[in-house]
């Protein structure tokens, strides 16, 4: 499901995609933590995405969860071998136009871990009236 939510205000706080992988065909990658992390490497290059800081575990028997720490927020997967599964979130806090970056990064996650095509889901994350720190709401106190 693509959000089609334009919020092209000082409301925005970014997108964030959510993907289910499944039925994937290149097992590979999916225990493969130097793999992974080239494939975030690229998507962090062609996107101008600045990587602060990555952290992975590898599982026992079979498993990888990575952590890309971006200026603009993450990327984060969660891998499950035995399931031919990963589960996989995007969020900056870019202000796109629409949904076609993401898209674009869907179909090529899509192309490497050879994965049943199903729709992520888009959210447009938005700052909402009376937050902590609005004029209409007082900070907290300690």
């Amino acid at each position: 499901m693509f959000s089609n939510n334009n919020n092209n205000n000082n409301n925005s706080s970014g997108k964030h995609m959510i993907c289910d992988l499944t039925n994937i065909k290149n097992i590979e990658l999916l225990n493969d933590s130097t793999k992974m992390k080239e494939l975030f490497d690229n998507i962090c290059k062609k996107y101008n995405y600045t990587i602060l800081n990555q952290m992975e575990h590898i599982f026992e028997p079979q498993g990888i969860t990575i952590l890309y720490l971006l200026s603009e927020s993450h990327i984060s997967i969660h891998t499950f071998p035995e399931r031919n599964y990963a589960a996989l979130d995007i969020y900056t806090c870019r202000e796109y136009d629409n949904n076609d970056i993401y898209k674009e990064i869907y179909e090529y996650i899509i192309k490497e871990f050879k994965a049943e095509k199903e729709e992520p889901i888009i959210i447009d994350r938005t700052f909402t009236q009376g937050t902590v720190g609005s004029p209409e709401t007082p900070p907290l106190s300690g």
